[in-house]
């Protein structure tokens, strides 16, 4: 993995930790989304903090931590498919499902690697500008960390069936579904979907 994605994910980790609390759908239908990241994203960052001797020495609750809190609240297909773009809609529906499944294997353990760099910071999130009946929507904040300047994060967040999920992040204005589709646009250029299943398979392998 490249070096610009692996700094990316570095904050993305911070800022997906702290909008992982929607873990209670009823609210999600209820507040903006900005709310609902404010008021959940200092808890969760809380609890990693207190925690971070134990989730980094053992990563199988490491990995569990982030399968409870994170992904349940990522929209993986729709990540994935913006990620693809056009040669998704050539795939079968086994190669999206492939597809689908190794990146979200790829996120888990980036995400596994970047917790380590979570310390003292906050979230600070700003008002939303959208409507009350939006569905799709960007959320703006930053993280703020004593003695060093804050870092801008966005998010791209979606109300499905009530409930909010992410698809996409961004780190000072680059955003995660850009970074992975620069990434692997060569592959799907040359080999492909097969080919793209099979290089997600060859990073998962090699932690």
């Amino acid at each position: 993995m490249n070096i610009a994605v692996n700094r990316l994910f570095q904050w993305i980790a911070i800022a997906a930790l702290g909008v992982s609390a929607m873990a209670q759908p009823a609210l999600a239908q209820e507040v903006p989304a900005n709310e609902f990241v404010e008021k959940f994203s200092n808890e969760v960052l809380a609890e990693i903090k207190s925690r971070k001797q134990e989730l980094v020495s053992d990563p199988r609750k490491l990995d569990a931590l982030i399968d409870q809190k994170v992904m349940p609240n990522v929209n993986f297909r729709k990540m994935t498919q913006l990620v693809v773009g056009r040669p998704w809609r050539e795939a079968t529906p086994e190669q999206r499902e492939q597809i689908t499944k190794e990146f979200r294997t790829l996120l888990v353990k980036t995400y596994s690697g970047a917790l380590s760099q979570v310390g003292d910071q906050t979230l600070q999130v700003d008002r939303l500008r959208a409507r009350p009946e939006d569905t799709d929507v960007i959320v703006n904040s930053r993280v703020i960390q004593k003695g060093a300047p804050p870092i801008d994060l966005a998010y791209r967040v979606e109300k499905k069936d009530g409930k909010w999920q992410i698809y996409d992040l961004s780190v000072l204005g680059l955003w995660l579904v850009d970074s992975y589709k620069a990434q692997f646009g060569a592959v799907l250029a040359s080999s492909g979907v097969d080919g793209l299943i099979q290089t997600l398979k060859t990073l998962n392998s090699k932690g």
